[in-house]
């Protein structure tokens, strides 16, 4: 009897490697997954495979005391450093394939078997950590910022008071960044500052080294509709336009406005990861009776009496954080006596938001304990 899996260890290697290298390509979020503490989603590469439990990704926060001066000895004032903690579900991740014909008669058809699965479980890959990545970030924000038709925003930390015609400005854009920069939320309560997703080197006049700072906003189909409506955004757009702005930054963006750049995104639905919306309630996902919930409570984003509405995601460094291992453990098997092929994939992977907490009094004094460290959300009408 034929035998139409592969044995030899170091091809299946390679091929989990070509998996991981497409899978990782055609994952939406890769453009901002980094292993720097700068990037949106900082990844943190862990040497194991557990069959589940949690990965503990520590913050250091700010060091404070006055120092010393002059001939104090630095034990008489040291300064101090909290540390807070997020633990990060982290487990085998992976999903395999048989092939559909009734036999495998040839070397060949293996193989062509065998390549469709290095496009088909990629995509699937991708659509799903992409999914859990959005609706993650996406899910209790801590600093909202609610539009208004009236007052380009409302002056709450809430979105009940969202209704038809609040829609996404530019002034929304900026009263966010605005909030950002300064470390407040909508309330006017402390919150931790947000820092650029990127930084631009530039030489201003006298030959002076300088950076531009640059956030990332990503709108759903109603934000950027809203926008292309908006004659402010347009005016910028027309700006950007007359002088040449070729910045990779803006690689694929639907512009920029006031240092923050602004993506496009097809909305989620039953099958794609994209821009949340508050009618859908929750992601989760059920495999042989067991259902593991991603994310919940998109719904507590709705406007008055339940109006729906988009959520915009305003991500600045270290907003998520992605342990992974090194890439995907290849599988083959024979199937149905010989006659079918089956591929499989796993490696180990999680996804959190980054909103880091303290164990100590003085640790859950800080202003980074319980809340969202580098992302917030803009939600506007969804018409």
């Amino acid at each position: 009897m034929a035998t139409w899996a592969e044995t030899d260890p170091r091809v299946r290697q390679q091929y989990g490697r070509e998996i991981t290298k497409i899978s990782t390509e055609m994952n939406w979020w890769n453009k901002f997954i980094n292993n720097s503490e700068t990037a949106i989603i900082m990844t943190d590469l862990r040497a194991e495979k557990p069959e589940g439990g949690t990965v503990r990704i520590y913050f250091r926060d700010d060091i404070e005391g006055d120092g010393v001066f002059g001939n104090q000895n630095f034990d008489e004032n040291r300064g101090k450093q909290n540390s807070l903690y997020q633990d990060v579900d982290y487990e085998l991740f992976g999903q395999s394939v048989v092939s559909k014909n009734k036999k495998i008669e040839s070397k060949m058809a293996a193989e062509n078997f065998r390549q469709k699965t290095k496009t088909d479980l990629p995509k699937w890959i991708a659509t799903r950590t992409d999914r859990i990545i959005t609706a993650k970030l996406t899910a209790g924000a801590t600093n909202i910022v609610a539009c208004s038709a009236a007052s380009g925003v409302y002056a709450a930390n809430a979105t009940t008071s969202i209704k038809a015609g609040d829609v996404l400005s530019v002034q929304a854009i900026r009263e966010m960044k605005k909030r950002a920069k300064n470390g407040v939320d909508g309330a006017g309560n402390p919150h931790p500052m947000i820092e650029p997703a990127f930084k631009k080197a530039v030489t201003r006049e006298g030959d002076i080294a300088d950076y531009i700072d640059y956030y990332v906003l990503i709108v759903g189909q109603y934000g950027a509709n809203q926008l292309k409506n908006d004659p402010e955004w347009l005016e910028a757009q027309k700006l950007a336009a007359t002088r040449g702005n070729t910045n990779p930054l803006f690689s694929g963006a639907l512009g920029e406005i006031d240092g923050v750049i602004v993506f496009e995104r097809n909305n989620w639905n039953a099958k794609r990861a994209g821009i949340l919306t508050s009618d859908i309630l929750k992601f989760e996902v059920t495999s042989n009776g067991n259902t593991v919930t991603y994310a919940t409570g998109f719904n507590n984003y709705a406007g008055v009496t339940g109006h729906k509405t988009e959520i915009a995601l305003f991500l600045g460094a270290t907003a998520g954080l992605l342990p992974i291992d090194e890439g995907f453990d290849y599988y083959e098997d024979d199937k149905d006596a010989g006659r079918k092929l089956e591929v499989a994939v796993d490696r180990g992977l999680g996804f959190a938001k980054a909103h880091f907490k303290g164990k100590t009094t003085e640790e859950q004094a800080s202003e980074y304990h319980d809340k969202d460290f580098g992302s917030a959300v803009i939600v506007y009408s969804a018409e």
